[in-house]
């Protein structure tokens, strides 16, 4: 099989000839005519999930905090949750929401929303009050779920809203009852929740649950071309928030790359689960993806690098999604010094930028602690249902994304014109993608803002990244179009490229060049993880990365001021906090180590 495909991979290669991504697909070359072909199931995500664990029911399926569930116990609670659903009034085409983190009841709401043909709407706990109240009276969701200790970041928005019922679940419902009277002993209870109990509108998980074993009615809708399933919010931070609508068939097409190609695994394995699921990857990719192979997920309801750090000690997964911060902090933490990470055969990273020299060490940490694999890569977005392409171990080339998934076409085109680019030339990244959402909830403008359909009926998304694609089909991706400024005669200035200045100095570690404003005008300051902090080294390389820039950029593009740190801030949606670098001022040095004051 393997002389097969490279025999394909030969001729598809040969046969290109125009020099555009999208005519030529040379990512083909990577894929068995089997895995193209191979059509998505007509099923919604629950039978899907059902009919590939069926026959292993005694199997884990989920693993939290040392309490496993088997495929058997984890279908026969998610009916339980379709009978409690449909007892409470929920019918097929209404949504739920739910403000929760990674807990096994929420897999379980989960997977019974796509029995009963419901939207699951999650709503992220760091949203302010205001976008909270918007966004779900825009649902009119009549039942909110919402964990104990989530409920303090909702509460105030819940009287403002259409919720008529409030299911509050303790993140210690599926544990053993002597772990969970310990666990209520030690931590402390919420005196506002204490109190929202008394309001009839508020009932526990276990009478939600209770109430529905007198249900006798139809508990599986049958399978319908793109009905919703999964709702998910952009962040809101260059406008309002909206709502990513995500399909059983796009995630379909998601969890067929992982099922068809390049994925190594064994029915058993583990994936250690920390991205949100207020987050598509969190949900689709990290719950949904390793159920539908029959794997074990291990929940973790809380995100942070100390988290990470100690969940790959403690359980040492097969397979896990992880930011690149995570990642990086856990090469460094001193708890993981010893670990034997030789079961790890799947170390995966998205969600933003992993520099080539970040990728080198962490490949070096994950060798030297006796991994087989190298850290594989994926870029997307919500809108685009998830990942949209991704390294494998017949094409991992540092530096890059990957390649496209399954029957996606990435391609690099001029914003201005909307022509696509060749080979190499550097544009706005847009995707042709099965994955894709349906649509912004109840917003035609924004979603024929973000979709662009050309002249061959091929519909594009428009990621606003800038980026290219090689001749080898890999998708590189250099920065956010929205990540620049303007000099005063207008020109732009991306802040990724005087980045990849600042980069090319051998004692940086990591870099970030922001823009702020100062006398109503933007300047870049670049802050800088080294790779040593003796004072003389600093002070070395200070001069020779100002002399760099200097000699390189143009005159408004040399950074300002520079700051010398030792990591970065981590923002709620995992990835790095741009806007808390922006807000600094104190710290500041130029080229000769004197302080700036901004």
């Amino acid at each position: 099989q393997t002389d097969r495909q490279t025999d394909r991979q030969t001729d598809r290669q040969t046969d290109r000839q125009t020099g555009y991504p999208s005519v030529d697909r040379p990512w083909l070359k990577f894929y068995s005519e089997e895995s193209i072909n191979t059509p998505l199931p007509s099923l919604t995500v629950s039978q899907f999930i059902w009919q590939r664990n069926k026959d292993h029911l005694e199997d884990l399926a989920l693993n939290f905090f040392g309490h496993k569930i088997s495929y058997r116990k984890m279908f026969q609670h998610v009916d339980r949750c379709a009978r409690a659903l449909k007892s409470a009034g929920v019918k097929r085409g209404d949504s739920i929401t739910l403000c929760v983190s990674s807990v096994p009841e929420v897999v379980y709401l989960l997977i019974a929303c796509s029995k009963i043909g419901v939207l699951a709407c999650f709503i992220n706990p760091m949203f302010t009050t205001e976008q909270m109240v918007d966004r779900m009276n825009e649902t009119e969701s009549h039942l909110l779920f919402v964990l104990d200790k989530t409920y303090s970041f909702i509460a105030e928005a819940i009287d403002k809203t259409c919720i008529e019922r409030v299911i509050v679940i303790p993140i210690t419902n599926s544990l053993p009852t002597p772990v969970r009277i310990l666990a209520s002993l030690k931590g402390k209870s919420d005196a506002k929740l204490k109190t929202a109990m008394r309001d009839a509108k508020f009932s526990t998980w276990r009478s939600f649950v209770q109430a529905g074993k007198s249900y006798v009615g139809i508990i599986e809708e049958p399978y319908e071309r793109e009905m919703p399933l999964v709702m998910v919010y952009s962040s809101g931070t260059t406008g309002a928030s909206k709502g990513i609508v995500l399909t059983n068939d796009g995630i379909h097409a998601t969890l067929s790359h992982y099922r068809l190609h390049g994925f190594t695994y064994e029915r058993g394995n583990t994936f250690l689960q920390i991205i949100p699921v207020w987050f598509s990857t969190g949900t689709v990719v990290s719950i949904l993806m390793p159920l539908s192979l029959g794997l074990t997920v291990i929940l973790e309801p809380v995100f942070s690098n100390v988290g990470f750090a100690h969940d790959l000690n403690k359980y040492t997964p097969n397979v896990t999604l992880a930011t690149a911060s995570l990642w990086l902090y856990a090469m460094n933490c001193n708890e993981l010094y010893s670990v034997d990470l030789s079961s790890m055969t799947y170390p995966l990273t998205g969600g933003e930028q992993l520099l080539p020299e970040a990728e080198r060490k962490l490949n070096d940490f994950l060798a030297e602690h006796n991994s087989p694999a190298k850290m594989e890569k994926g870029w997307g977005m919500c809108e685009l249902g998830g990942p949209v392409t991704a390294t494998s171990y017949l094409n991992n080339k540092l530096g890059s994304t990957g390649y496209p998934i399954i029957n996606v076409m990435v391609a690099a085109f001029n914003i201005e014109t909307n022509e696509e680019l060749p080979y190499g030339e550097h544009g706005e990244l847009r995707v042709c993608s099965p994955t894709r959402m349906k649509g912004y909830y109840k917003n035609p403008e924004a979603t024929a803002a973000f979709f662009h359909t050309d002249v061959k009926g091929n519909v594009w998304g428009r990621t606003g990244d800038i980026g290219y694609i090689d001749e080898n089909g890999d998708v590189f991706v250099l920065g956010r179009a929205e990540n620049c400024f303007y000099t005063p005669e207008k020109s732009r200035v991306y802040l990724f490229d005087i980045e990849s200045v600042i980069l090319r100095d051998p004692s940086v570690e990591l870099c970030k060049v922001v823009d702020i404003e100062i006398n109503r005008r933007s300047v870049p300051v670049a802050h800088i993880v080294l790779k040593t902090d003796e004072t003389e080294a600093v002070t070395d390389a200070l001069q020779r990365i100002d002399s760099l820039c200097r000699e390189e950029l143009t005159e408004y593009a040399i950074p300002l001021a520079y700051k010398i740190r030792d990591s970065f801030p981590i923002a709620t949606n995992t990835k790095l906090d741009t806007e808390a670098l922006r807000s600094e001022r104190d710290g500041f040095i130029n080229g000769v180590g004197e302080e700036v004051q901004l």
